[in-house]
């Protein structure tokens, strides 16, 4: 695994060498539509729905909100803080939605209102290029409905369009500093400025090809987020974000210049699909690590792996979850009408691997005993380091369902805005850093260690330095040293499921020149009972699990208080942290074992007891 692992990152540091040299030929361009769209598209997406029950459910849900924005006024340019962002989705979902809708039923009414809408937007003062997220949203929006319209636009109104494209998103471009970041800024903003001078190229030819070159040079720094093998550093929701452009970006080079420009090549990339994958849990819940929501709904970028490779496995649960009416609002969901139209969804296979493994800047495993039931067994765990954009302190942390019960959880994301606008220094990853003051980002809040009470380290990785998959055996081994350096001595952790898929976490730990409290935690959603020193009961949507802790050290099982909200705080609903609190000696070496099954065994052991300070152990 880390020869393959040397081999992907090996490959992917040549395609970046190769895509940044990459020559696009604009004599190749072809004529509006030309973002997505190639000749023949047009009738394959009205031709769809008939042929296709899950692309009906997506093009009536198109249509349907189509109608719904006809009967509402134009966008306003209103900011919540320092963004507009969310005035920008708007638009892009308005636009791309109706220009959608007037290409696949003529429907005039369709373009009207999205002429109108864009007439709106270009009588903006800016785009907010002082958050240029936004821009580069809105300037895809604007791009869109300039080329899928075109030949609808009255020369008048394409006009100021085109001239608010180049002026509110190109120009704005030009003091942006996304073009050296190596975060969901790249594809966002690159994707954005390249439509934009895609759809207007006409306009100002030198410019547009310049401004698409320097996009070009910046493309590899966002493709980094994937290396070495296809994970994703900020987690499932984010995925969605910078992925979704990254995808958008390379279609519209396909259709529009008959180039990938090598990002197609670029191996860790085109793995991100199946990793995705891999974070929608057995229970329909996301494995929603860093700031991710826990809600899975269909990706309509997947499909253009889907198409891309020829793989259709890879959109089997997103098939699945439109059937079930898992589709949000994404302004993205036309893209599936446009790259599901050239494939045959009607014999779509699951996966066929239970597992995932990559290293880099994420370490992570993930198994699943299948993908067909909700009562399939999920694992997941991974190592890291927590000033990783949208990083959490939870390296060593880990998710497990079992019976179709979450029964250790994760968090996930907290609303930013809500924490700038309190003051919190979110954005300070150090480890004195105001970010971590927040609950759910945080150790407490997760499933790993804490010693004597001490944030984690935030600089260092938790590396994966093994992983086991046989028929009677899963997991992985989290070298945690460097997130406890100057706490501990030594801390491995082996997360792993027995022959019955029953979880069982052993932390190897050398303590430090000081005696040390350690904490093993596990936040869940279970109704938690202290039975036993060293049981503690958990009872879930009726069913019962026993976390059971064996270890020589001096320790006593725990469930901690409900956390102390701070006024800026979202409020966890159901949650109980319970785990074990253990005194070691300076220099001790102790095996920490922690197993949560269903079985109960024998009567808890007797071990010392320790005064922890926590106040009663009631049933919570």
């Amino acid at each position: 695994m880390k020869k393959l692992s040397i081999f992907l990152l090996f490959a992917a540091l040549m395609v970046v060498g190769t895509l940044s040299a990459q020559s696009l030929d604009y004599d190749k361009l072809t004529a509006h539509p030309r973002l997505l769209l190639k000749s023949g598209d047009i009738t394959a997406m009205r031709a769809l729905p008939a042929r296709s029950a899950t692309a009906k459910i997506v093009h009536d849900r198109i249509i349907a909100e189509s109608e719904r924005i006809i009967g509402v006024e134009p966008v306003e340019r209103v900011k919540v803080g320092k963004r507009m962002i969310a005035v920008s989705r708007e638009a892009l979902k308005r636009i791309f939605y109706l220009s959608y809708a007037y290409l696949t039923t003529d429907d005039i009414r369709y373009a009207q209102r999205a002429e109108r809408e864009m007439l709106a937007i270009s009588e903006f003062e800016d785009w907010n290029p002082v958050h240029f997220l936004d821009v580069g949203e809105m300037t895809m929006a604007m791009a869109i409905g300039y080329d899928w319209l075109y030949r609808y636009l009255p020369v008048h109104s394409r006009s100021i369009i085109g001239t608010a494209i180049y002026e509110k998103g190109l120009l704005a471009s030009e003091n942006a500093t996304f073009f050296n970041s190596k975060n969901i800024w790249n594809p966002v903003c690159n994707a954005g400025m390249i439509y934009g001078a895609l759809a207007t190229m006409e306009r100002s030819p030198e410019y547009c090809r310049a401004l698409i070159g320097k996009c070009m040079d910046s493309v590899p720094k966002g493709l980094d987020f994937y290396n070495p093998a296809g994970s994703y550093v900020i987690g499932h929701t984010f995925w969605g974000h910078g992925t979704g452009f990254e995808v958008m970006l390379v279609a519209a080079l396909q259709s529009a210049l008959g180039t990938d420009a090598g990002i197609a090549a670029h191996e860790a990339f085109m793995r991100t699909a199946s990793f995705i994958n891999f974070t929608v849990a057995p229970t329909g819940k996301i494995y929603n690590y860093s700031d991710a929501q826990q809600d899975a709904a269909m990706s309509p970028v997947k499909y253009w792996f889907a198409r891309q490779t020829k793989d259709t496995s890879l959109v089997a649960l997103d098939e699945k979850m439109i059937k079930q009416g898992l589709i949000d609002d994404s302004r993205l969901l036309p893209a599936y009408m446009v790259f599901a139209s050239s494939m045959d969804l009607s014999k779509v296979q699951m996966p066929k691997s239970n597992t995932w493994h990559s290293a880099g800047e994420i370490p992570m495993y993930i198994y699943r005993s299948g993908w067909d039931r909700p009562t399939d067994t999920y694992l997941a765990v991974k190592g890291g380091r927590a000033s990783s954009p949208h990083g959490h302190m939870d390296a060593g942390a880990f998710v497990y369902e079992y019976n179709g019960v979450r029964w250790a959880v994760d968090l996930g994301e907290h609303d930013e805005h809500t924490l700038e606008q309190a003051g919190v220094g979110m954005w300070n990853l150090k480890r004195d850093g105001g970010r971590w003051d927040v609950f759910r980002f945080g150790p407490e809040s997760h499933n790993t260690l804490m010693f004597n009470g001490e944030r984690h380290n935030v600089e260092e990785v938790a590396q994966i330095t093994e992983v086991f998959n046989t028929s009677r055996h899963h997991g992985a081994v989290v070298d945690l040293t460097p997130t406890f350096a100057g706490m501990a001595a030594s801390v491995k952790r082996t997360v792993e499921l027995d022959k019955n898929d029953y979880l069982l976490v052993t932390d190897h730990i050398v303590a430090g020149a000081k005696p040390t409290k350690v904490e093993w935690r596990m936040a869940t959603n279970a109704e938690a009972e202290i039975i036993a020193p060293n049981i503690i009961q958990l009872t879930q949507e009726g069913k019962t699990m026993y976390l059971r802790l064996r270890t020589r050290a001096v320790s006593d099982a725990v469930i901690w208080s409900d956390h102390q909200y701070k006024e800026y705080e979202e409020r966890d609903a159901n949650l109980r942290r319970v785990g074990f609190v253990l005194d070691l000696r300076a220099g001790e070496t102790v095996d920490v074992e922690v197993t949560l099954s269903a079985e109960r065994g024998k009567k808890g052991i007797s071990l010392p007891k320790i005064n922890l300070g926590l106040g009663k152990k009631n049933r919570r």
